[in-house]
């Protein structure tokens, strides 16, 4: 899998195609529902692929696809172009998409965050972030202008902008962006100017940090 998603948003067939088929985990299953419900692309994604899967069960064994079968299918897709900007949100009302809502009980504005060093703030979804094992989910809130400490994971971390954006090198993360980093990166998010930025989070494990100051105050505040 890449680190780096096409224009931002993630397009991995493999992905969509397990949450299609109900095989992603709890925390990827709530991350890749509120993408499909903030972008169009991949909403349009997420529907080709449940209409594949139910494709595929109406023709089950008795029948062998034609191999024109996946071609047609594909070419029936709309055109993407990587050159394009990505697709204006589908609910900009909402900021926490229905599938956030109903995880939470509620929405953003209800939330009771827990501060965890000054800027930042955070507030537990599934899991819990002090275990070393098993995935966990939060939403994370970061003051604009900040930057985040340097870091890497232990295994996957899946990150959703709901508001605001943050910057990677040359890449602007920004809402229905879907991050997508693995245990071999070490990066430093710089959240951008103005509005904080919100995101919900899957980490697998608790973050590795860098130097010797953030992982003191990773063993006081656990994240």
């Amino acid at each position: 899998m890449t680190s780096k998603a096409q224009n931002n948003v993630i397009m991995d067939e493999d992905i969509i195609a397990d949450y299609a088929a109900g095989k992603l985990s709890p925390a990827k299953h709530i991350m890749v529902a509120c993408q499909s419900e903030i972008s169009e692309r991949v909403a349009q994604r997420v529907t080709f692929q449940e209409l594949l899967a139910a494709s595929m069960m109406e023709i089950g064994g008795s029948k062998a696809l034609s191999p024109l079968f996946m071609g047609n299918a594909l070419a029936a897709l709309p055109e993407q172009n990587d050159n394009q900007p990505p697709a204006e949100p589908l609910h900009t009302k909402s900021l926490a998409p229905k599938s956030l809502r109903h995880a939470l009980g509620h929405g953003l504005n209800d939330l009771q965050w827990k501060s965890m060093v000054p800027g930042v703030a955070v507030h537990d979804v599934l899991g819990d972030r002090r275990t070393k094992d098993g995935e966990r989910l939060y939403l994370l809130k970061a003051k604009g202008g900040m930057k985040m400490p340097e870091h890497s994971h232990n295994g996957e971390e899946w990150t959703l902008i709901l508001t605001g954006s943050y910057t990677i090198g040359d890449k602007c993360f920004k809402r229905g962006d879907l991050h997508i980093e693995d245990e071999t990166e070490i990066h430093s998010p710089h959240i951008d100017e103005g509005e904080d930025c919100i995101c919900l989070v899957m980490t697998q494990g608790p973050l590795k940090m860098q130097g010797w100051l953030p992982k003191v105050v990773q063993r006081v505040v656990g994240i």
